[in-house]
C-alpha cells in the first residue's frame, strides 16, 4: 500500500499495525502517541486498528480535521472505539499546539466519524483484516473521494474475488519485500 501511495503522489502516512493496536494504547500509549505525531505531517494517516480481536481500518484526515472508522463487522453497531478515540485526539492535540500560535486562543478539534459504508465482511468472517487490506486499497485507488467521506461507495457485499486479489498482493509482498534477499524489508538473520 505504500508503494501505491508514493506511485499516486498521495501524502500518506501509515500506522504500524503493531503499535497500533488496543493493547499498547492500554499500556504504551506514548508509544502509539509517538508514532501518530510521526505519521500526522501528512494530508491523511492510514492504519489498520486491532480492538483485540478485530480489525478497523482508521483514517485521520488532517486538511479537514476528521477521523473515519471503517469497520467491516456492522454486527456491531455501537462500537464506540473510546480508546483510539482519546489516543487519536492526544496525538492531534499535541501536533497542533506545537504548530499553532502560542496567543491562539482556539485550535481545531478532530471530529470522529464511525458511520462511513465500506465492504462488509460476512456475519462469522474471520477476514477483517483483509477486509481493512480492501478498504484501504479502494481508498487509496481514489484517494481524492475521501475528502467528503459520504462519496465513498464502496460495494458492501464483497466478491471472493476482491479478497483473493488483496491476498495476492499480501503473498506478492511477502515473497518479494521480505523472504527475497533483495527486498526492502528482507533481515537476514545470518548478518545480524
Amino acid at each position: 500500500m505504500m508503494k501505491q501511495a508514493e506511485e499516486m503522489h498521495c501524502n500518506v502516512g501509515f500506522l504500524d499495525p503493531q503499535i497500533f493496536s488496543a493493547t499498547l494504547v492500554q499500556y504504551k500509549s506514548k508509544d502509539v502517541i509517538t508514532a501518530i505525531k510521526r505519521a500526522i505531517n501528512h494530508d491523511y494517516v492510514v492504519g489498520a486498528y486491532n480492538t483485540g480481536s478485530h480489525w478497523v481500518l482508521v483514517i485521520i484526515a488532517m486538511k479537514w480535521n476528521v477521523v473515519w472508522y471503517l469497520d467491516s463487522a456492522k454486527s456491531f453497531p455501537l462500537r464506540k472505539f473510546k480508546d483510539v478515540v482519546t489516543i487519536v485526539n492526544w496525538a492531534y492535540s499535541e501536533h497542533m499546539e506545537t504548530k499553532m500560535k502560542k496567543n491562539s486562543k482556539t485550535k481545531p478539534k478532530l471530529t470522529h466519524k464511525t458511520d462511513i459504508k465500506c465492504a462488509e465482511q460476512p456475519l462469522g468472517s474471520l477476514s477483517c483484516g483483509f477486509y481493512v487490506a480492501l478498504n484501504m486499497y479502494d481508498l487509496l485507488g481514489d484517494i481524492n473521494v475521501i475528502k467528503k467521506a459520504s462519496d465513498y461507495k464502496a460495494t458492501q457485499e464483497v466478491d471472493q474475488g476482491a479478497l483473493r486479489m488483496v491476498q495476492r498482493m499480501l503473498c506478492d509482498f511477502i515473497l518479494k519485500e521480505i523472504i527475497d534477499p533483495k527486498g526492502s524489508f528482507h533481515d537476514d538473520p545470518a548478518h545480524a
